[in-house]
């Protein structure tokens, strides 16, 4: 009995040492926090640059965490003038004119593209531009890009009859 309990604790010991020497060895390999490995990647729009000029149908480009899906958004902006009579301008809708959302499949090296996109104006808007922007949902958070602005030049429209 008495040599079965000096086995046990001698054992016990071993293994004690074992443990506390592989805690040592972690951390001289230099191992990165858990932290820092589970960075998440904010999805963002690559090309065409922010400030560009638009002149027809385009297609956006970004980086996303591997392999996910992008939720794309694409928002007109425009001025439409006030009439003179004070009576309101009347503006036909169409899904061309409204904000469009899409979703966009990131590559094994987070590399999105985006459908082709055409956005169509009144030709009575001024100041036309148009805001993108790219999400995702990464476990129980919601990553968004910031808007990226584009402009469009005053040909681009669509006659609404």
């Amino acid at each position: 009995m008495k040599t079965n309990i000096m086995n046990l604790f001698k054992t016990s010991i071993v293994v004690c040492l074992l443990i506390i020497c592989s805690l040592n060895a972690d951390a001289q390999l230099g191992k990165k926090p858990k932290s820092a490995t589970s960075r998440k990647l904010t999805p963002s729009i690559t090309s065409p640059s922010g400030g560009s000029a638009i002149n027809g149908p385009f297609v956006l480009l970004g980086k996303a965490e591997p392999n996910t899906t992008a939720n794309v958004t694409i928002s007109p902006i425009y001025i439409m003038p006030k009439r003179t009579d004070g009576k309101p301008i009347l503006r036909v809708s169409t899904p061309l004119h409204e904000t469009q959302e899409f979703t966009a499949k990131a590559d094994a090296n987070g590399i999105w593209q985006s459908r082709v996109v055409e956005v169509l104006y009144d030709p009575k808007a001024t100041g036309r531009r148009i805001f993108a922007s790219v999400s995702q949902i990464w476990g129980n958070e919601n990553l968004q890009s910031r808007n990226t602005e584009y402009f469009v030049p005053h040909k681009r429209f669509k006659k609404l009859n």
